[in-house]
């Protein structure tokens, strides 16, 4: 199709406004790998914070991994990843599934409320949440905190809600007639066909997850995780002048998030998109 004059500079201010925003982006996490491999003297020389490493040291992740027990946090951050994004995935999958395929008074209530708390700031329920999760024995338990993730609403419930929308009832239909029960519908019917959507929810609500800060800093002060973690070891590394050592500790705490989701970014645009569409 003959694109006229027009649309064509459009599209070239449009690709130009985008390559800006993404080289915005990498530039400062380049900038911080390049100098995280300088000694501390390198960084500080004349104009040393924009030249190349003379030769690539590793001492400073070593150092860092050994100093600043960097690696307790990082199994922390990896349990409550795991298991948080586990719970949230499948609380999501069971309230968008009985919302969208049961039909129940209070359904479209339910639905219109979980779009609406979407937009309430989290410090609006802040004194509800410390107060319940002290009632709870979760306070500073590092065991059950994952359970924190298992809301069943936000996002996951949207994006979930749209997809099995989209996934016919006839299915359910055929199996109800030969004895199944709902339970046996939902897992063994239902979730196998939205695994996709599953796949793609469990990779953002894990990068979530394992960036989240503010919930870390108020319930788990004993058991910090990396994203904790993090600002106390650049707080150090800042009063101490370690630079090179603070941008090799972010490079650690950001790295697993970068890896999956360059692995995973085509299963999470082709079915976040996929559900919103079946919406």
């Amino acid at each position: 199709m003959k694109q006229s004059f027009m649309e064509k500079v459009i599209l070239a201010i449009v690709f130009v406004i985008f390559t800006i925003y993404a080289i915005s982006l990498v530039f400062p996490f380049a900038w911080a790998l390049i100098n995280s491999f300088k000694t501390t003297g390198e960084f500080f020389s004349i104009d040393g914070v924009w030249k190349l490493p003379e030769s690539f040291i590793f001492s400073n992740y070593t150092d860092v991994l050994r100093d600043y027990d960097i690696v307790s946090m990082f199994l922390r951050s990896i349990y409550i990843t795991v298991f948080g994004s586990f719970l949230g995935v499948m609380m999501s999958a069971m309230t968008a599934y009985v919302v969208s395929k049961y039909k129940f008074k209070g359904r479209n209530l339910i639905y219109v409320t979980a779009i609406t708390v979407m937009v309430i700031p989290t410090v609006g329920s802040l004194s509800a949440t410390y107060k319940l999760v002290n009632n709870l024995g979760i306070y500073n338990n590092l065991f059950v905190y994952p359970i924190m993730y298992a809301g069943g609403f936000g996002f996951g419930f949207l994006l979930l809600y749209a997809y099995f929308k989209g996934i016919s009832w006839s299915y359910a239909e055929a199996a109800f007639v030969d004895g199944a029960t709902d339970f046996d519908v939902f897992f063994k019917i239902m979730l196998p066909q939205a695994k996709p959507a599953l796949y793609a929810l469990g990779i953002i609500q894990g990068i979530s997850i394992w960036n989240d800060f503010f919930g870390p800093y108020m319930f788990l002060p004993d058991k910090k995780t990396l994203a904790v973690g993090l600002e106390d070891l650049v707080n150090i590394m800042k009063y101490q002048a370690e630079w090179p050592k603070m941008f090799a500790a972010m490079i650690i705490a950001v790295l697993p998030v970068i890896i999956v989701f360059i692995a995973f970014q085509k299963t999470i645009m082709e079915n976040t998109v996929a559900g919103g569409l079946k919406g």
